[in-house]
């Protein structure tokens, strides 16, 4: 009975074994079919999950932010123009109209061509 015993034990042992060797050459084989995958996945210009939920985020932020920056661009168009400024807009008109003209400055009026005469 004991030889029979020793038997099956050498069998449960083998076939644990047999197992644990198929059960990693399992992992081996998923992950070369992931590789192939995201290779594959990679060539069409495809993202995973994870890398488009991560764009999806900076966009949202993004867009967030563009529309932050356009609602102050509306208030500052719609606000009313600088006093101040618009003083010195209107003084420096003003100086430049009143400003003499600087010397060895001459007005000249469009000299005509050399007339030529046609010969006949």
């Amino acid at each position: 009975m004991r030889g029979r015993s020793s038997f099956i034990s050498d069998m449960a042992q083998m076939a644990n074994g047999a197992a644990s060797a198929l059960g990693g050459l399992r992992e081996e084989i998923d992950n070369i079919v992931k590789q192939r995958t995201e290779r594959s996945l990679n060539a069409r210009g495809l993202v995973t999950r994870e890398e488009f939920d991560a764009l999806r985020t900076r966009h949202e932020a993004l867009a967030a932010r563009l529309a932050a920056l356009e609602s102050q661009l509306a208030v500052t168009a719609s606000s009313p123009p600088n006093k101040t400024a618009a003083k010195k807009a209107v003084a420096k008109k003003a100086a430049a109209k009143k400003a003499p003209a600087k010397k060895g400055a001459r007005k000249t009026a469009a000299k005509p061509g050399p007339k030529s005469t046609p010969k006949t």
